[in-house]
């Protein structure tokens, strides 16, 4: 039984898969493991260069590496035909999260005549406000950012999503209170040299 559901689930996702010929399938590696989703003639991925490991990813979430106030995002998108015919004009718009600032690029943009298999890279570049622009009750925050494109009819969407933290505050080590080791060495000098002064003028007499 378990075998023929098996195989009536995988028929199932081939017949989704190819029930639109102009169809293309867009996968993804999520937490989890990989997703894989419908898109029609338009495709648009967005990553985020990892700066740990110095490649693009899809997410970079709460456990992974975290941008702090000031600190430079690079994104890119990547806009794919994947239809049979030459789009005359792509419209390309993307979103920040909250606390991102654009520093370099463009979130909006055109693209024309992207032919069939062709793919138009672009680069955004943000940097983190400052740390008192973040909330105040909270050391990190996530949040995703949109890339969308359009081309008449034909419609495509992804996100990317990244996390802040704010900056670990220096512990400062104070000295200890009361007589310092060097401090008692001093005062037992003094008190040992005042001694010798009397006995001497003692002697004398």
């Amino acid at each position: 039984m378990k075998k023929i559901v098996f195989l009536a689930a995988s028929f199932l996702a081939c017949f989704w898969l190819m029930a639109d010929a102009q169809a293309a399938v867009r996968c993804e590696q999520q937490y989890g493991g990989e997703v894989c989703i419908k898109t029609g003639e338009l495709q648009i991925n967005k990553v985020v260069l990892d700066p740990v490991n110095q490649r693009f990813v899809d997410n970079l979430d709460i456990t992974d590496h975290k941008f702090a106030p000031g600190e430079e995002v690079v994104f890119q998108l990547r806009i794919k035909n994947v239809g049979d015919a030459t789009l005359d004009k792509v419209t390309v718009s993307d979103t920040l999260p909250f606390f991102l600032r654009l520093s370099s690029g463009s979130l909006s943009f055109e693209i024309t005549d992207l032919t069939s298999g062709e793919t138009e890279e672009r680069e955004i570049k943000a940097r983190v406000v400052e740390e008192g622009n973040l909330p105040q009750n909270q050391n990190v925050v996530c949040d995703v950012n949109i890339a969308e494109a359009q081309a008449g009819d034909r419609h495509d969407k992804d996100t990317a999503k990244v996390c802040a933290a704010k900056k670990v505050a220096a512990v400062t080590v104070l000295p200890p209170t009361g007589f310092s080791g060097l401090t008692l060495s001093l005062v037992l000098s003094a008190v040992t040299a005042m001694m010798g002064v009397v006995l001497a003028v003692f002697n004398r007499r």
